[in-house]
């Protein structure tokens, strides 16, 4: 309903106040009047642009080319698109099926040019000479001249001459007759997809109910799986924002472990995220869900040999997301394996969304090497050494050798001094053919074994 001054204006109506005898224009009196139980709504321009932006960005996937008639239609130019679907009545289907889930009731208009098209879906008839004149949008005067000469339906205005209608009627109907015709083509807004994805859900009133919450989230839901399948990508973060009446709105990130579209799955991971967040004793108006960052994700193909993998990968990670979302990103962690031999310390707990660190690679062992016969109290040496790290002469006292050495492993954690002591180990021959175990730690050599 649209209020100026004293008088409420009725917009647009029901089915059911429409078999009621309520049309469009009437005023909120008269309607009343043939139907005394008549819920009135107060028009929001900036919501229902929001919605028709919505389902026009959802509608995307569908076809490349989509232009609007903003607010009463939209229109999906499907030439070449159909064999993808398979027929156009698939197409159609699949299309009216995007916009109900979510919660809009569609109308289609199949035609070979738009403005038959769209005759058709304002009709609700599948034949256009059956449709009213009305749904051809023509001029108030136009249709009080066809009420008068008793033309009621598209079929009986193609009948009257086109050559002696200029006289009487706008320019407007006699270009809808063209266009209907193919004889003219009639132009439309061609409608640009936002690079924001985001969906918001206006309140029809302040609300402090649990379940009309939770409602709403499952619904932005589904506008999320419409938009995000147009764009062939996933969700890999969601923000959050419940617009309070009082002070600043409530504001929380979803993040999410692996792309995904499913709005059974973005419901899950709302759901359980809301559930974790103190909305104290605050009253919400409305609610928005902005896809914070996004990933391609195409639909995946069958796997003939291992039916069973993905559906599994899938509910992995669904109760990964899921919990996340209850106890937070870093309650929710996996085992990553490290180069430590102790079993307490062979691994180390990261969070799921955390990118593997990699665990430390030990040098290679050459197994053809013995270990020392004898191991003796560490002794501090000096040693120099090669370019390459490898001992060539070290200082014990006032005597000096030459050394030939071989790397044989290296060992990341201590059992004298604690954790976090890297030592490299090498079998070393003096001039003299003695055979020494050398230890190197933290730049400093010791001897703590003989051959």
């Amino acid at each position: 309903m649209d209020v100026s001054g004293d008088s409420v204006t009725l917009l647009a109506v029901s089915p059911l106040a429409v078999r009621a005898g309520v049309c469009a224009g009437m005023t909120a009196t008269a309607a009343r009047s043939l139907l005394p139980g008549l819920t009135l709504i107060q028009n929001n321009p900036d919501g229902e642009r929001a919605d028709f932006e919505s389902l026009a960005a959802a509608l995307g996937r569908f076809s490349p080319r989509l232009c609007t008639d903003a607010p009463r239609a939209l229109l999906l130019e499907i030439s070449g698109c159909v064999r993808l679907f398979g027929s156009e009545s698939a197409l159609a289907a699949q299309a009216a099926a995007a916009i109900e889930r979510q919660g809009y009731s569609v109308q289609l208009g199949l035609a070979e040019n738009p403005t038959a098209a769209m005759t058709l879906a304002l009709a609700g008839t599948g034949k256009l000479d059956d449709a009213p004149v009305a749904a051809l949008r023509l001029e108030p005067a136009d249709l009080s001249h066809l009420q008068a000469l008793g033309v009621r339906t598209v079929g009986a205005l193609r009948q009257l001459p086109l050559e002696g209608l200029p006289a009487r009627f706008s320019g407007v109907m006699l270009a809808r007759l063209r266009q209907i015709r193919g004889d003219a083509q009639e132009t439309f807004a061609a409608f640009v997809s936002p690079q924001e994805i985001e969906e918001r859900l206006e309140f029809e009133g302040p609300t402090d109910r649990h379940d009309a919450l939770l409602f709403a989230l499952r619904r932005l839901a589904v506008g999320l799986q419409e938009r995000l399948a147009a764009m062939e990508a996933g969700a890999l973060g969601l923000q959050v924002s419940l617009r309070a009446t009082d002070g600043p709105a409530l504001t929380f990130p979803v993040t999410l472990t692996r792309p995904t579209r499913e709005s059974r799955s973005l419901t899950a991971l709302l759901h359980g995220r809301f559930e974790s967040v103190d909305r104290g004793e605050r009253w919400f108006d409305g609610v928005t869900v902005q896809v914070s960052s996004f990933a391609p994700l195409k639909a995946p193909q069958r796997n003939l040999f291992e039916p069973g993998s993905a559906a599994a990968e899938r509910s992995l990670a669904e109760l990964v997301d899921e919990l996340a979302g209850k106890l937070g990103p870093a309650a929710v962690v996996r085992a990553e394996i490290t180069a430590d031999p102790r079993p307490e310390r062979s691994f180390t707990l990261q969070a799921f969304g955390q990118a593997a660190s990699g665990a430390l690679e030990p040098r290679a062992v050459d197994t053809q090497v013995a270990r020392p016969a004898t191991l003796f109290e560490p002794h501090e040496m000096t040693v120099d050494c090669d370019e390459s790290g490898r001992p060539r002469r070290w200082q014990d006292g006032r005597r000096q050798s030459g050394l030939v050495a071989q790397p044989v492993e290296r060992i990341h954690f201590g059992w004298w001094v604690g954790d976090g002591a890297q030592r490299d180990y090498f079998a070393v021959q003096d001039d003299d053919g003695a055979r020494w175990w050398l230890m190197q730690r933290q730049g400093r050599w010791y001897i703590v074994g003989a051959f």
